[in-house]
């Protein structure tokens, strides 16, 4: 092949034959998910929300799904209990009801709407030091695999997409070059996500209430009197980015003799 793109996901074979097996490590977080009918929760206006619920040791997010037609949760909590690292496992509705019996009724509704559930252990992998090797590169969750806490494993997979694309249209004879470039254009953005998800699971599941309260303060506070990003998160920075100005930036500074030989 004139290029390998190693695309092939958290378990990545591409990946491991480069750089050898990595260890994964157990963050100590569970997760459930579940979908609800719309009709089931219609008579909970909260339930039709985007909305996202903080407490000791964990988090419930909810939201609609399919044009509103179903309603989408993900449930995470600190626990040990349970260590296998799958999308596809089913469980019992009975264990989460008693892990969020203290939470708010609206969750245990929602929770009570449903049938099939799901479960999951979270496992956390630190950023690679490099993506490319000669002609071979990585994409997506086979270079940086990150935890669901800023919902950006598929968009930074969409995004290395479009940036590899971009290079692969104006450089194809020159392999090499346009892969380490590629890593060198991606590789600082999908890191500091990476960390970010890392940070982000600390914060939603502090256990202090001192902690708590500086915490919602500080949200508080960038959302009434933030300036540049007055978002509680402070996601400027990853939705404001321009993926095709950085590919087209990245193709030009070649252009002027500023590219990696």
């Amino acid at each position: 092949a004139d290029a390998v793109i190693g695309a092939d996901g958290i378990r990545s074979a591409v990946r491991e034959s480069l750089f050898g097996p990595d260890a994964p490590r157990f963050t100590g977080c569970v997760c459930w998910r579940g979908l609800v009918p719309r009709e089931a929760v219609a008579k909970d206006p909260m339930a039709l929300e985007m909305t996202s619920w903080w407490g000791p040791h964990g988090h419930f997010i909810q939201y609609p799904v399919r044009r509103g037609e179903l309603i989408n949760w993900v449930a995470h909590y600190d626990s040990d209990a349970w260590t296998e690292e799958s999308w596809t496992h089913e469980c019992d509705r009975a264990e989460i009801l008693e892990t969020y019996a203290s939470w708010h009724p609206a969750i245990r509704r929602l929770i009570e709407a449903g049938e099939t559930y799901y479960k999951w252990a979270l496992f956390d992998r630190d950023p690679l030091q490099s993506w490319v090797r000669g002609r071979v590169t990585l994409l997506g969750d086979a270079a940086h695999p990150m935890l669901p806490y800023l919902a950006q494993g598929a968009g930074m997979a969409i995004e290395d997409g479009c940036v590899l694309a971009g290079l692969v249209a104006a450089r194809a004879k020159d392999i090499e070059s346009m892969l380490r470039d590629y890593e060198a254009l991606r590789k600082p953005r999908t890191t500091r996500a990476q960390l970010g998800s890392r940070e982000r699971a600390r914060v939603n599941h502090l256990t202090s209430p001192w902690a708590r309260l500086k915490r919602d303060v500080r949200l508080a506070w960038r959302r009434y009197f933030g300036t540049a990003d007055n978002t509680m998160y402070q996601a400027a920075w990853l939705y404001d980015y321009d993926v095709a100005a950085v590919a087209a930036a990245g193709n030009a500074a070649v252009g002027r003799g500023a590219g990696t030989d």
